[in-house]
């Protein structure tokens, strides 16, 4: 766990800094409409990757103990996880060329200019494909900090530099968007290279090993989460295709943004799970259920201290943020998306550690359960609250959504395994976040420049924030990064 905190803090550094360059050149240099169409794009490709990996990336993780043997490359398991998703990779892309007309028709009104990179989703999509196997394979061998340094710095690093090029018009925008699209190309090959620097794979699947049996679970929870990806990968684009079709492309170019300000929250979950993770699968093999339960509660608690800091440090300086970005008066319609979406994913990454759980035991059945029912609920809180409140009912159908979604996960968690992530330390953890927000209140803007002002303001929530945290030693994690970090500094 303190190697998954560590790793955190190295990619949220990185990633923060990318986050903060990005925001500056997308909304200085590209239009809305522009930053609009880029986010369909991926969020088209994601689509198509989430159906074509056929659940690859759940088998991967819940079967690799029963392969893992390092001197035996364990059994060619990678072979195993590279042929499914190609096979599914030439299935669903060809049935997305088939679905054009449909596909036209939903966007043709108000979002027309997606129409004319229609077939730029095909590639994208592979490479979405294969980052998701590699950066996978990699963290069942404990090694997930490269793959996220790759995904949450390299990509954003190299999209700045696209961005640029567009910026001063080097290229055209036709060949703007290619080199967007070869930045997820240029990803996937660095995961394959760190895959072969571990020395630990073999492309030749040994079926001798894998019995009958063994591929029958395999192909069985493989086929289950590849329907339960159907909806996962609904819920987590409805938004953004809802916005599009519904307000059209600049409009979901202010919600992009205004996203990913939130979804800076989302950083160190996705380290500390993907990291957790492959530990739950050996857990549950072996049916150690206590310790199960104690990697929950940490999870959940060191996700909730750093994602509720960082709440607190974006929304204080929510009128910094948009008054300091170029045109940022064009983007200020989204700072209720920023609130609602911030509290989605504190609430989701705080809490969805138990899917997580669940879809790795023996009753991830639930997990399909689960799926289609945020689905289900996303659509209809979408529909309601987007004629309503635009940009931000689709911020405020999301939260409502996941608020309701990670109870009734938990619930079921707690009565089929008899765990739970709620704890003493997140009871005080709430109550340091309202009353740093509180202290914010009163904290009189004194300065003129904004940008001194936000950072004072934030030193200030910081310096509060971390000393109650070490002073309540809320976590064991925490106090011993720390430790470790004071001593290198004496």
């Amino acid at each position: 766990m303190r190697q998954s905190i560590k790793g955190s803090i190295v990619n949220y550094v990185g990633a923060f800094i990318g986050f903060l360059t990005s925001f500056y050149i997308l909304t200085k240099y590209l239009t809305q409409e522009e930053i609009g169409l880029t986010r369909v794009l991926i969020e088209s490709a994601m689509l198509v990757a989430a159906l074509a990996q056929l659940g690859t990336t759940n088998s991967i993780v819940r079967f690799f103990p029963y392969f893992k043997n390092k001197e035996l490359k364990h059994h060619g398991f990678l072979g195993f996880s590279v042929l499914i998703p190609f096979v599914g990779a030439v299935f669903f892309c060809t049935l997305y060329v088939l679905l054009r007309q449909p596909i036209i028709h939903f966007f043709s009104e108000n979002s027309a200019l997606f129409l004319n990179y229609f077939y730029y989703v095909i590639p994208l999509a592979v490479f979405f494909v294969y980052i998701g196997v590699f950066e996978t394979y990699s963290s069942v061998l404990q090694r997930v900090v490269v793959p996220r340094f790759i995904r949450e710095v390299g990509i954003r690093v190299m999209a700045v530099g696209v961005y640029l090029l567009w910026a001063f018009r080097v290229v055209t925008f036709d060949q703007f968007i290619i080199l967007f699209v070869l930045i997820y190309g240029v990803a996937a090959i660095l995961n394959l290279l760190y895959v072969f620097a571990l020395k630990e794979y073999s492309f030749k699947p040994n079926f001798r090993f894998a019995r009958k049996p063994l591929r029958r679970n395999f192909y069985y929870y493989t086929a289950f989460l590849f329907a339960a990806a159907i909806g996962g990968t609904i819920t987590a684009k409805i938004d953004t295709f809802m916005v599009s079709s519904m307000l059209g492309l600049a409009q979901t170019g202010v919600f992009t943004i205004a996203y990913f300000m939130a979804a800076i929250i989302d950083i160190p979950f996705r380290s500390l799970n993907m990291i957790s993770m492959p530990i739950v699968s050996g857990h549950l093999k072996n049916k150690a259920y206590g310790k199960v339960q104690d990697l929950y509660k940490k999870v959940s608690l060191n996700q909730l201290i750093a994602g509720g800091l960082l709440f607190v440090l974006i929304w204080i300086n929510i009128d910094t943020i948009f008054a300091i970005l170029p045109n940022g008066k064009d983007y200020v319609a989204g700072k209720y998306v920023v609130l609602f979406i911030a509290l989605s994913r504190l609430v989701d990454s705080g809490f969805n550690f138990g899917l997580s759980i669940l879809s790795l035991s023996k009753y991830y059945y639930y997990y399909l359960f689960f799926i289609f029912f945020l689905s289900a609920l996303g659509i209809c809180t979408n529909w309601i609250f987007i004629p309503l409140y635009g940009i931000s009912g689709a911020a405020l159908a999301t939260l409502i959504s996941f608020v309701i979604y990670n109870a009734l996960v938990m619930l079921i968690v707690y009565i089929k395994m008899k765990i739970t992530p709620f704890s003493l330390p997140q009871l005080k953890l709430l109550l340091l976040v309202l009353g740093l927000l509180g202290i914010n209140y009163f904290i009189p803007y004194k300065f003129d420049n904004q940008i001194v002002d936000g950072v004072i303001r934030s030193l200030i929530t910081l310096g509060i924030g971390g000393f109650a945290v070490l002073k309540l030693k809320l976590s064991e994690d925490v106090d011993r990064l720390w430790s470790m970090l004071w001593g290198k500094m004496q």
